[in-house]
Parts: structure tokens; C-alpha cells; sequence
């Protein structure tokens, strides 16, 4: 449908004022990127109401057009839907909110031929092409309102913002920042930890973090976001402990503050030296009200928050154990603590809507306590200990709870283990709720093309409604698109659409980020996800139910096959496409080293094997300038290192 570009004649945007900064955004997005595309000329007008005699583009929301409006239909929180309905040039491109407006006008792009494989310029796929050749007409709602990404691993800012910014393009609508400040987060990256390599550490300290989260609520607010926040932290920040990672603290603790902390083996005192790991005694109903002031205190400071995780601390077998706490469950103590704070909230006026997280021990549902406003809450299903090789869909039975047992618990590794005791909170709490995941926090790591962990994501998000759950908050790192970012893109387009097939992302995927040998690397993608699942890096290598020899024989064949085709693609005109075929170089280079360190391994031979991985983690060290954008490399040490730990 291409056609010879009119170069003399000016193309029109007209845009509905609504004096919102994400329609404003909206326009100048569509405005900036057909520039690109097309070389048109373009310009946009702000005008007050729609005017059909007016040619060219018109941007708004749907009820501004429309009298049957996509707004008309019964919707729940955080619904996106759009509608676009464009031919040569001329139309319109709505939404139901100022955010589904933004999404609309990225889908336009896609239908145009755009595509973004992964954050940054160097991965946006910019066809040339008229615009006004196409129609386009679509009329979809969001399969699922929670779909969101939780920030985790090392990050710079650039990092953070950039992926903010790829997620608004490809769909999703929600960004979480954990803590207050995500101090231990872009500590990683601006410290170097993990990379001795780098000295001396850049000038880093809370308040820079403090800056860098604000930088990045920005640019949520800009793209009208959900912006979710803090969860960790509220067990110590009541009594002047900072909770800012999952470090030990340092400093003298008050003897007055003591009594407030659980009492586990006898004893009061910081969990393992752990302030956020620590619980604190939640039948003393004085601690129970420190906490609850400390969120009432923060939610009033921070009206921006939309979704405001509460939760208890990140350790397990740690509950309380003194003479009252025995007597009820954590979790009736935790739905307890909930209404409490949904009454001081309510008295306070505070509309921050809050998250309650069911995980470790609070998978056990409360026995007596029960949610009394779920309106104002969110449940957040938190299966951790889950395997990432079974999906949601491979479900056959769900057993029974099993008993619970203070502080000698035994967490489900199971799907359907998990999944049990989702049924049970469901059964008492019929609110909304989302699942918050954690398939690229390690797992990925050990799928080296992505696929395998990609089929069994989409397999979950297809699954999630049939559980009852709204959507999908990924905990993760940012940087999980080396070598490719099929992974991503498949949570984005099955949050939207859970009806859409794999195969279907992943072709129209690869055939974008890699060029006219997309398919070819789709297969080796494939092959080398599949070689991998089935050495299964979850457990010891070693195991007389697979032939190692013969799957590292295949693994080696594989990569001798590929790097023909990668030499063929290095030198691509594109932009988006050679930095693929950079990183797919880079990668194919270090899982070849990779992969005989894992067969040394395999072999017994574990100090030859340990030498190999801490000479590989040097080079990874020297390399993580060239690949940063894409691999988080902090991350992928620290999986490796537990690989080649358990054999010593």
C-alpha cells in the first residue's frame, strides 16, 4: 500500500483540549513519529470540540467523538480500551482515559508497520511509508487492567525511564516502584556491586535516589500510568529504621523499640540483623497503630500513589510466637492490621487504594478476620517459590491447603501447590486482584533464547482470568532483552489480548528485530530454549534421567551452525536490526563459554568449572559497558554463582 510520498502537501493532527499532559503527549508522539516515517510535514491544532469538516487526524477521548462511546460500557478500575478509526489520512484515535489515548496512538503506529523490540532509539523499527495509503480500524479493550512491571535488579535511571517509556509503546499501563526510595536498586548499578571492576563508585546516596524516583514518576504521570509504590519497609519505618534493602543494619537499635519486634526463639530482636526481614508482635495493638500511622502519614505526603502495596517483611518462619500472637493466625493479624488502616484512611479522607500481598505465610488465609471495605483493596497473589518450567495451564488438580505450622513452614514449589491456596483467599475475599510474578527476577537467566520462559508466560497470562486474577504485575529486572526481547513483548501484547497465539508474536517479533533472517533466528531461538529446558539448570546438572553428553554435543552443533548466519546480518543497514544481531553475536560468544563451564560442571570436574566461570565473570565485567542497556549483568552473576556454588 505504499505510494510515492506527497512531499508538498501538510498533514493536520487536531487534538481535543482536555489541558492533560498524556493527551498533550499523546499528539506529539503521533505528531514526532509520523515526521519520521513519512517526512511529511506536520502540525497539530489544539481545538475545544470535534469538527467533521476538518480533515486530517483527530486525537480525544472516546466520548468526545462518539455518542456510543467505548466510555459507555461498564468498566472497572484501570480498564484501557481504544478505538482508531483512520482511512488516508483522515479519522479519529481515542481512548476511554487520557492513558488508553497514548496507547492508541502507539497502536496506530504498529498497525502502520512500527515497532519497538526493545527500549532505546537503537530498538525502535521505523518503517518509510505515507501514512495516508492505510486504513486502519480497531475497536479492542484490554484483556486484563493490571498490566505492569515491577522494577528489580540494578538500575541506572536512564534505565528505568527508558523502560517506563517502551512500555507505554507496547501496551502496558502500571509501573511499580518498590521501597520508598528503590535506594538498593540503583545502589547496584551506581555502587558497581557485583563488579569490582569498576572503581571508584560514582557519588551515591538516598537523596540521589529520592531524585531518581522522582524523575521516574514523572515520566509515569506523563504517560498516565498506574504508579504503584513502596511494600517493603513498613515493619521498620515506624521506629526511625530505614528500610533500604535487604542489608543488615548496622547501628545501635532502642531498647524501647524492642518490645514492638516478634518474639521468635525467645527472643526480640531484628530478624537475622535484617530490619525489612523482621516482624513485629501484631497482637500488640500499639504496634499495630505505629504502622498505621506511618501509612496514613506517607499516603497523605503522596497522593500520586494509585495502588499503595503494604506488606509485611520479606523473611519466612519468623511470625511471633509470644503467648498472644499464638492465638491467631498471621493472616487474621494481617486482615486486622487492613482494616485499621482502611478506617484511619477513610477518617483521614485518603483515597489511595491499597495492596495486600498473600505470600510465605499469609498464603494461609485468615480463620476468623475478614476484608471489611474490599473496595478499597487489591490482592496480590505472590508465588515465589513457584517453578517457571510448569505454566498455570498445566493445572490438572489443585490439593488441599495443607496445615499451617508457626515458623516450620514448607513452601509449595508447585504451580498447583500455589494455586491452592490462591482458592482459598479467593473463597473469603472476592475483591480485585492481580498475580505478581517473578518469571524474569531469575529463571530467565537460565533460558538462554527466551522461548521456553516466554511460552510458559504466555500460557499464565492466558490463564490468569480462569483463577480469577485481573492482570499481571511482573517483578523483575529492567534489563531482560539479551539476546532478544521476545519475552517482554509476549507479556505485553497477551496482557492486552489473551486470545492471541505465540507463534503470532514471536514471527511478527523476530521478523522486526532481526530483518530478513528473523525466522532463522527465531528457530535457533527455540532450539536453544529447548536444549536448555531440558538440561534443566533448576537442578544439578548431573541426573541419570537425561543424556548431558549428548544435549551439550547438540548445544555446541547449534551455535557452530548459527554464527554463519549471525557474520551474514552484522554489518545491517538498520539501526534496530544491527544492534540485534550485535547483541545476538555477544551472547551466542558468551554461552559458548558459558556452556562448557556447565558440561566441566557436569563432568565432576567442579574446580576446573569454578576457575572457568570466575575467568567468564571478568570478561562479563569488561563487557557490561557494550550490553548494559539490555543484560543486567549484576543479575546474571548472581544466578551463575549459585549454579557453580552447589557443586563445590
Amino acid at each position: 500500500m505504499f505510494r510515492e510520498l506527497d512531499m508538498q502537501q501538510e498533514s493536520c493532527v487536531y487534538v481535543i483540549e482536555h489541558d492533560n499532559q498524556t493527551i498533550h503527549f499523546a499528539v506529539q508522539e503521533l505528531v514526532r513519529y509520523l515526521g519520521v516515517i513519512s517526512s511529511c510535514s506536520m502540525t497539530y491544532k489544539m481545538l475545544e470540540k470535534y469538527d467533521k469538516s476538518e480533515k486530517g487526524l483527530w486525537i480525544g477521548l472516546s466520548n468526545d467523538f462518539l455518542a456510543d462511546s467505548l466510555s459507555a460500557h461498564e468498566q472497572r478500575p484501570y480498564d484501557d480500551a481504544i478505538r482508531i478509526d483512520v482511512s488516508h489520512g483522515n479519522g479519529t484515535i481515542t481512548g476511554v482515559n487520557p492513558r488508553s489515548v497514548l496507547l492508541a496512538v502507539y497502536r496506530f503506529l504498529n498497525e502502520l508497520g512500527c515497532r519497538w523490540v526493545r527500549p532505546g532509539v537503537d530498538g525502535e523499527y521505523l518503517p518509510r511509508m505515507d501514512f495516508r495509503s492505510f486504513a486502519v480500524n480497531v475497536h479492542e479493550r484490554a484483556s486484563y487492567p493490571y498490566r505492569g512491571i515491577c522494577m528489580e535488579g540494578a538500575v541506572s535511571v536512564e534505565h528505568v525511564t527508558d523502560m517506563i517509556d517502551w512500555m507505554a509503546k507496547v501496551g502496558f499501563n502500571s509501573y511499580f516502584i518498590q521501597f520508598r526510595e528503590a535506594y538498593h536498586f540503583f545502589e547496584r548499578w551506581y555502587n558497581h556491586l557485583n563488579n569490582p571492576l569498576k572503581s571508584p563508585p560514582e557519588d551515591f546516596n538516598v537523596e540521589a535516589a529520592r531524585t531518581y524516583v522522582e524523575r521516574a514518576k514523572q515520566e509515569i504521570q506523563r504517560r498516565g500510568m498506574i504508579y504503584q509504590a513502596v511494600g517493603h519497609g513498613w515493619t521498620c519505618a515506624p521506629f526511625g529504621i530505614q528500610g533500604l534493602s535487604w542489608e543488615k543494619w548496622e547501628e545501635e537499635i532502642d531498647p524501647e523499640i524492642t518490645p514492638y519486634f516478634a518474639q521468635v526463639n525467645g527472643k526480640r530482636e531484628l530478624w537475622e540483623g535484617i530490619p525489612i526481614n523482621t516482624e513485629l508482635c501484631y497482637s500488640n495493638g500499639e504496634a499495630r497503630d505505629k504502622m498505621v500511622k506511618e501509612i496514613v502519614l506517607y499516603a497523605s505526603l503522596h497522593p500520586e500513589v494509585d495502588l499503595l502495596h503494604v506488606w509485611l517483611s520479606d523473611g519466612s518462619n519468623n511470625q511471633c510466637e509470644c503467648e498472644r500472637c499464638v492465638l491467631e493466625s498471621p493472616s487474621d493479624l494481617y486482615v486486622k492490621l487492613m482494616n485499621e488502616l482502611d478506617e484511619a484512611l477513610t477518617n483521614q479522607e485518603l483515597g489511595n487504594r491499597i495492596v495486600f500481598l498473600i505470600y510465605h505465610e499469609l498464603l494461609w488465609p485468615p480463620e476468623k478476620e475478614k476484608i471489611v471495605n474490599p473496595n478499597r483493596f487489591v490482592m496480590q497473589f505472590a508465588p515465589i517459590t513457584r517453578t517457571y518450567r510448569q505454566s498455570f495451564a498445566a493445572i490438572d488438580s489443585v490439593p488441599d491447603v495443607p496445615p499451617f505450622f508457626r515458623n516450620k513452614l514448607d513452601l509449595p514449589q508447585t504451580v498447583e501447590g500455589n494455586v491452592s491456596f490462591l482458592n482459598a483467599w479467593r473463597s473469603q475475599f472476592q475483591g480485585d486482584s492481580f498475580d505478581f510474578d517473578y518469571h524474569f527476577m531469575w529463571a530467565h537467566q537460565r533460558d538462554p533464547g527466551y522461548v521456553q520462559i516466554s511460552k510458559v508466560l504466555h500460557e499464565d497470562i492466558r490463564h490468569l482470568h480462569q483463577l480469577g486474577l485481573n492482570g499481571f504485575v511482573s517483578c523483575q529486572v529492567q534489563r531482560c532483552f539479551f539476546p532478544n526481547g521476545i519475552a517482554m513483548t509476549v507479556m505485553a501484547r497477551t496482557l492486552w489480548n489473551k486470545e492471541i497465539s505465540f507463534s503470532d508474536i514471536a514471527e511478527d517479533y523476530f521478523a522486526s528485530a532481526y530483518g530478513k533472517d528473523g525466522m532463522a533466528c527465531l528457530a535457533y531461538a527455540t532450539k536453544l530454549s529447548e536444549l536448555y529446558f531440558e538440561l534443566n539448570l533448576e537442578k544439578a546438572l548431573t541426573r541419570e534421567d537425561i543424556d548431558s553428553q549428548s544435549l551439550f554435543s547438540k548445544v555446541y552443533s547449534l551455535f557452530h551452525q548459527f554464527e554463519s548466519v549471525i557474520e551474514s546480518n552484522i554489518q545491517r543497514e538498520n539501526q534496530c536490526h544491527a544492534r540485534s544481531w550485535e547483541y545476538m553475536k555477544l551472547h551466542t560468544d558468551i554461552w559458548k563459554e558459558l556452556t562448557h563451564g556447565l558440561e566441566l560442571l557436569e563432568g565432576e570436574d567442579a574446580v576446573q568449572a569454578q576457575q572457568l566461570w570466575e575467568d567468564m565473570k571478568i570478561r562479563l565485567w569488561e563487557l557490561e559497558d557494550s550490553c548494559h542497556h539490555v543484560f543486567d549483568v549484576y543479575n546474571f552473576v548472581g544466578v551463575f554463582d549459585a549454579v557453580f556454588s552447589s557443586r563445590k
